[in-house]
C-alpha cells in the first residue's frame, strides 16, 4: 500500500471516530448538569493543555503519538461515561481529551505536510476525506448517543479509534524531507496575525454544538442534523469550488460569514436556520480552505519547527481569549459575538493571492 493510500485511510477512520467527540462532547458535559461557565473552564483548561500537548508530540516519533492519542481518546470517553459532575472530574477529563486531540491534531498536520512535500498532494484531497469523516461521525453519533449507553458508545469509540492507526502502524519509516534553509522560523507578520485571529472561527465553531443544544432545539438529533448539512455545504465547495477561490476576495467571504453567524445568533426558528446551516458550510469552507492553504504554505522552513510556531500560536491565542472569557463571565451570545469580530478582522490578513 502507498504512502497516500495509507495515509488517506488513516485520515477518514481517524476523522471519524474523533469526530463523533468533537460534535457530541460539550453537550454531553452539559446534559450531565454542568453551565455554559463551567464549559468555557473545560475549553480554556484543554486549549492551556494543549500548548504543552503539542510541544510534547512534535519531539515524540509520530507512530508512538498516535498510540498514546488513540489509548487516551478511548480513556476520556470511557471517564465521561461515568464521571460524576464535579469541577476535578471535569478537569481531569479536560486533560485526557487535551492529550488524545491534540496530540493527534499536531501530527496529522504533519503527515499531511510531509505528504504535500514528497507526493506534491492537493490539500482539496486531503479536506475532503476529512469530512466525509466528519459527516459520517455525525450521522452515526445521533444513532450511538440516543440509542446506547454511553458507556457502550465509549468503548466501540475506542475500537475504532485504535483501528484507525493501524494503517500508519503498518507502513515504513516516513523521511522527512531534507529541505530546511532556515536555523530559525520565519514568519511575516500577517501570517501571525492571521493564525491568531483565526482561532475565534474555531472557538465560535467549537461552542455551536452547545449553543444549538441550549437555545434552539435540546436534541441531540438537531446536532447531528445541522452539523451534516454544514459539512455537506463545505464538501461541495471543496469539490467544485476549490481551485476557483481568489484570495483576493477573502475579506469578503470572511465578512459574510460573519453576517451569516449574526442571522444564526438572531433566529430563533430550528427549521430556519438548518437552511441557513448550508450557507454556513459554504462559506466555512471557503474560509478554511483559504486557511489551510496558508498553513501549508511554510516556505524554507523546517516542517517540525514551522509547525510548532503555528501550533504554539493558535493554542497560546485560544487560552487567552478563553481566559478573558472566563474572568469576565461572558455569557454565550456575547462570547459568540466577539468570536464573530475576530472572523471578520482575519480577513484583512489575507492578501491577494501569493502565499504569506
Amino acid at each position: 500500500m502507498n504512502k497516500s493510500r495509507t495515509y488517506n485511510i488513516f485520515l477518514f477512520l481517524s476523522t471519524f471516530t474523533r469526530g463523533l467527540v468533537e460534535v457530541f462532547s460539550l453537550v454531553l458535559l452539559y446534559k450531565k448538569g454542568y453551565s455554559v461557565n463551567n464549559l468555557i473552564y473545560f475549553l480554556f483548561l484543554m486549549y492551556t493543555v494543549g500548548i504543552v500537548v503539542n510541544y510534547l508530540s512534535l519531539k515524540i516519533y509520530y507512530k508512538v503519538i498516535l498510540i498514546i492519542s488513540s489509548l487516551l481518546y478511548g480513556i476520556s470517553f470511557l471517564y465521561l461515561s461515568w464521571m460524576n459532575d464535579s469541577m476535578v472530574s471535569l478537569s481531569l477529563l479536560a486533560v485526557l481529551l487535551a492529550g488524545a486531540s491534540y496530540s493527534y491534531h499536531v501530527i496529522r498536520h504533519y503527515l499531511a505536510l510531509i505528504m504535500l512535500e514528497t507526493k506534491k498532494r492537493k490539500t482539496g484531497n486531503i479536506v475532503i476525506i476529512n469530512y466525509l469523516g466528519i459527516i459520517s461521525a455525525s450521522l452515526m453519533g445521533m444513532y450511538l448517543i440516543n440509542k446506547l449507553p454511553l458507556s457502550i458508545t465509549s468503548i466501540i469509540i475506542f475500537i475504532l479509534s485504535f483501528i484507525s492507526i493501524m494503517p500508519i502502524l503498518k507502513q515504513k519509516r516516513i523521511e522527512v524531507p531534507k529541505v530546511c534553509k532556515n536555523t530559525k522560523v520565519v514568519m511575516s507578520k500577517d501570517k501571525i496575525m492571521f493564525s491568531i485571529l483565526e482561532q475565534f472561527k474555531v472557538i465560535f465553531l467549537e461552542l455551536q454544538p452547545l449553543f444549538l443544544y441550549v437555545y434552539i432545539d435540546n436534541s441531540i438529533y438537531y446536532v447531528g442534523i445541522f452539523n451534516v448539512i454544514v459539512n455537506i455545504a463545505s464538501l461541495i465547495v471543496v469539490y467544485y469550488l476549490s481551485k476557483r477561490l481568489n484570495k483576493n476576495y477573502f475579506k469578503y467571504y470572511t465578512c459574510l460569514l460573519g453576517i451569516i453567524f449574526i442571522f444564526k445568533l438572531n433566529i430563533k426558528s430550528g427549521i430556519v436556520l438548518l437552511g441557513l446551516a448550508f450557507l454556513e458550510g459554504i462559506f466555512v469552507k471557503i474560509y478554511e480552505n483559504i486557511s489551510l492553504d496558508n498553513l501549508y504554505s511554510y516556505d524554507d522552513n523546517d516542517i517540525n519547527k514551522y509547525l510548532l510556531v503555528e501550533e504554539l500560536i493558535f493554542f497560546i491565542s485560544k487560552s487567552l481569549i478563553m481566559l478573558v472569557f472566563l474572568i469576565f463571565k461572558l455569557n454565550i451570545y456575547t462570547i459568540m459575538y466577539i468570536n464573530i469580530v475576530g472572523v471578520m478582522a482575519s480577513g484583512f490578513f489575507i492578501k491577494g493571492n501569493n502565499r504569506s
